[in-house]
């Protein structure tokens, strides 16, 4: 029997020759026997097609050296689950609540280069700001995002969300309409991440024109409409991009920032039976009996959930997506998540450890979908501190994945910004300054470390139009600061609340926010405020 396969090949390869010769009804090619029907052609990308094959045949398929995987379309897997890069339930651990007088204090840590916070919440002087993203369009891949908000109006009132029918953005290359209600958010977190790349109050870009793409699975639990197809999502957005008209004003199409604060994950109830760290198996019930034993022995997570284990899912075919996406030149930024993983790249000592359930092996150190090399993956730095010496420094938040994989660090710890007025966070909410109709909130995870970085990457690209993915990277990744508490490990497992277990000391800066034009607010956390 038939069914729909996403056929993946490795970069370099050509896609059309493949895909001729799986149609093809000359008895030639991988599959001989007959013609291959194409059943999403993927016209924005570069790599991938659907086609319609047999189990049978995509196991033989799978042999090609020119393709990288086949495999069931993410959208139609039932073993692994998209899920947003926040943690709700961490929110309430802080010792106080949110207010209407607090801003994202990632501003203000993004702007100094070490931490003035030291072992305080608080710290002095404001926000002062010089450039604003002009130019630049950001998309906020997530819940959807409530384009109403007046924290995303400029400084006349115009409001700087567009509300773009992102089929029709593809002049019919991609077939298909937008969901009923598509641009709303019944969960939140899509328009809170949206408030800190360029909320005029809470994020960066305060001039940039936004964009919100709500996929499916992510919607909010009262959502009466549903998400974009992950697929079609892709593609829209990439041929989007691709037939921007060039600026008139600087003579570049204006540039892409999109952030994804979202990932995929698998959940498995009960103990593994069996696994391979760093090239040595070992046997649960042998070699490990306990959850701390297997925890400090090999770095997987114990249950978080009931008797559930939460497993980094790495889908390939999402991951080629993305690197297509940065190959057109789109920024992409991406939530390292909150899995307390360590993520591993390739040819990395961690990167080929597995654990088996049954028949089922997971690679549980190589980090989660979405990723790509190329792309920001952003880990979340906690309000707490960690002591070095006389010095205090920014620590990871305990919930942050870490290692290799993670290449920047960011403020992602009760961070307050713009949230939908129905919302999933009800208790961390407050009134927005300006107008009581609309609401605030204080989220915690990588989800918020995230925007900061694409904020930032934002300002960088309204200056500098014509910067690549390639160069945007070198440029914040050179400008970053090596002022994370490391423990030196990269396996130190028992001191998992401070170790960066192999990954970049790299904390966000902003230069752009250095000379003293615009003084915005005051800069609090966990609710403790200095007047400025």
């Amino acid at each position: 029997m038939e069914r729909e396969y996403a056929v993946v090949i490795n970069p370099g390869e050509d896609l059309p020759q493949i895909e001729q010769e799986l149609t093809a009804s000359t008895g030639e090619g991988p599959i001989p026997n007959r013609s291959v029907e194409i059943t999403n052609a993927r016209p924005g990308s570069n790599r991938i097609t659907y086609f319609n094959l047999t189990d049978e045949e995509a196991v033989e398929l799978a042999k090609d050296t020119r393709i990288m995987s086949v495999e069931i379309p993410v959208d139609q897997r039932t073993d692994i689950k998209i899920g947003l890069r926040a943690t709700q339930t961490a929110n309430f651990t802080k010792p106080s609540a949110v207010a209407t007088d607090l801003v994202n204090w990632g501003l203000k840590r993004s702007i100094v280069e070490t931490n003035t916070y030291s072992n305080t919440t608080t710290t002095t002087n404001n926000y002062d700001y010089a450039i604003t993203g002009e130019g630049v369009d950001i998309v906020i891949q997530d819940s959807g995002i409530q384009v109403d908000h007046p924290d995303f109006s400029d400084a006349n009132g115009t409001l700087r969300t567009v509300e773009l029918d992102w089929y029709a953005a593809t002049d019919g290359a991609v077939a298909g309409s937008l969901p009923a209600d598509f641009y709303t958010d019944y969960d939140g977190h899509g328009t809170h991440c949206a408030g800190i790349v360029a909320g005029k109050t809470y994020g960066y870009a305060k001039s940039a024109k936004i964009y919100a793409q709500k996929l499916a699975g992510l919607e909010g639990p009262t959502d009466p409409g549903s998400g974009m197809p992950i697929a079609d999502s892709f593609d829209c957005i990439r041929i989007w991009h691709n037939n921007k008209p060039v600026d008139p004003v600087t003579g570049y199409k204006r540039p892409t920032v999109v952030n994804m604060s979202w990932g995929y994950f698998s959940q498995v109830a009960g103990n593994p039976t069996s696994g391979n760290y760093r090239g040595t198996t070992w046997a649960w019930g042998v070699d490990y009996s306990n959850d701390l034993g297997l925890w400090q022995g090999t770095g997987i997570v114990p249950p978080v959930t009931g008797s559930s284990r939460i497993y980094p899912a790495r889908v390939p075919s999402v991951d080629a997506e993305i690197d297509d996406m940065i190959a057109a030149g789109i920024h992409v930024v991406i939530a390292a998540g909150n899995d307390y993983y360590k993520g591993d790249l390739s040819g990395g000592d961690d990167y080929n450890n597995t654990v088996v359930y049954g028949a089922s092996t997971t690679f549980y150190h190589r980090g989660s979908s979405p990723h790509s090399d190329d792309a920001f993956i952003v880990g979340n730095i906690d309000t707490d501190v960690a002591q070095d010496g006389a010095t205090y420094k920014d620590k990871t938040a305990e919930t942050s994945s870490r290692g290799p994989r993670v290449n920047t660090w960011a403020a992602g710890t009760n961070i307050v910004s713009t949230v939908s007025t129905t919302n999933v966070y009800n208790s961390v909410q407050a009134d927005y300054p300006d107008n009581i109709n609309y609401k605030i909130a204080m989220i915690s995870g990588t989800s918020f470390a995230a925007p900061q970085v694409a904020g930032v990457a934002a300002l960088h690209a309204g200056v500098s139009p014509s910067i690549t993915p390639a160069q945007m990277k070198t440029r914040l990744e050179q400008e970053s600061k090596s002022v994370m508490y490391e423990t030196g490990s990269s396996t130190d497992y028992s001191a998992f609340s401070t170790s960066l277990m192999g990954s970049p000391n790299r904390v966000l800066f902003n230069r752009y926010g250095r000379q003293p034009i615009i003084s915005q607010g005051s800069f609090t956390l966990n609710n403790t405020t200095v007047n400025t």
